[in-house]
């Protein structure tokens, strides 16, 4: 129904719908009766964010399950990470390396070991400086979120 809402979209949605519930005179148990008038407005704000947490669950889920993220090219991949590189705080240590939620110990160094060959600043030394500098700090990228994942 709400699938293809984006989550802020909904939020703002939910706060004026909260608002508004709160201000019109009409609800389940008047407002005049004191706070039992209160406790279905309290309900129905626990329902909107009970709704909205898990809609935005949902929505992550199905965007971590999308199969065009786990077999994206490299290319692909290196322009998500300057996607994130952009918004600060948002570090996915497995999308930089490209494996799964459920990845072992050995998945994750094997991973490890292949983005490194991509991006090593030995295997790039011919080529231009900028892509030198993108290289080392997309080595610097694998390294972070290798060290964040090894056991």
């Amino acid at each position: 129904m709400l699938e293809g809402i984006d989550p802020k979209t909904l939020r703002t949605g939910l706060i004026v719908a909260a608002i508004a519930y709160l201000l019109l005179p009409y609800d389940l148990i008047p407002d005049f009766l004191g706070l039992p008038g209160r406790a279905d407005d309290l309900a129905w704000m626990a329902l909107l964010a009970w709704f909205y947490r898990d809609h935005l669950r949902k929505h992550s889920a199905s965007r971590a399950g999308n199969p065009d993220a786990k077999t994206r090219s490299g290319a692909s991949r290196a322009a998500g990470a300057d996607a994130d590189r952009r918004r600060p705080g948002r570090f996915d240590p497995r999308e930089v390396l490209g494996v799964g939620a459920s990845a072992s110990s050995d998945e994750i160094r094997t991973a490890y070991r292949a983005r490194m060959q991509e991006y090593h600043p030995d295997k790039v030394a011919h080529l231009g400086d900028e892509l030198q500098q993108l290289a080392h700090e997309k080595a610097q990228e694998i390294q972070r979120a290798y060290r964040l994942l090894r056991p």
